[in-house]
């Protein structure tokens, strides 16, 4: 609850704070022509970022490997563009955090390891998925594909001819 506060009470107005102090050092106009500006450029590295990283996880996919990072990348890439959207210097600053790779990957990676998610290089026909609690109790879960046809067979003998 009071991480709602936060984001909907005190963010926004953190966010009109900067943008007016912005504003009495180099103008209104200029700190519009930032923002705007911002969003533009946010909205296209998103787009190129978005792209790069939907071939690695095709590559992977192609390769019989699970593209766990980059599916979980690909949703910082997002935040970061929605954050390049918002009107304001902080949710910029933020969102050019999500958008640079190196700093992407890492973030990213403690994410994931404060969910207790380990990736583990895996292919698609043999996955596998371990969290920090089945490691701590010694429990391996272990989740396989199998590639099958079936039929319904509805036990009604007037259906075959």
């Amino acid at each position: 609850m009071r991480f709602l506060f936060i984001l909907f009470i005190l963010f926004p107005i953190l966010e009109m704070v900067v943008l007016i102090k912005v504003g009495s050092v180099i103008g209104a106009w200029n700190t519009v022509g930032l923002v705007v500006l911002s969003a533009v450029v946010g909205v296209e590295v998103v787009r190129r970022e978005g792209f790069r990283n939907a071939l690695k996880a095709r590559e992977k996919m192609a390769a019989g490997e699970l593209p766990a990072q980059e599916m979980v990348e690909n949703l910082a890439i997002v935040l970061g563009g929605v954050l390049m959207i918002i009107p304001g210097f902080i949710s910029d600053f933020m969102g050019i955090v999500l958008l640079i790779p190196p700093l992407r990957r890492l973030l990213v990676g403690r994410w994931l390891k404060l969910g207790g998610v380990q990736i583990r290089r895996a292919s698609v026909y043999d996955a596998e998925y371990r969290r920090e609690d089945d490691l701590r109790s010694g429990q391996r879960q272990n989740h396989r594909v199998l590639d099958g046809e079936y039929t319904k067979d509805s036990g009604d003998q007037s259906d075959r001819t």
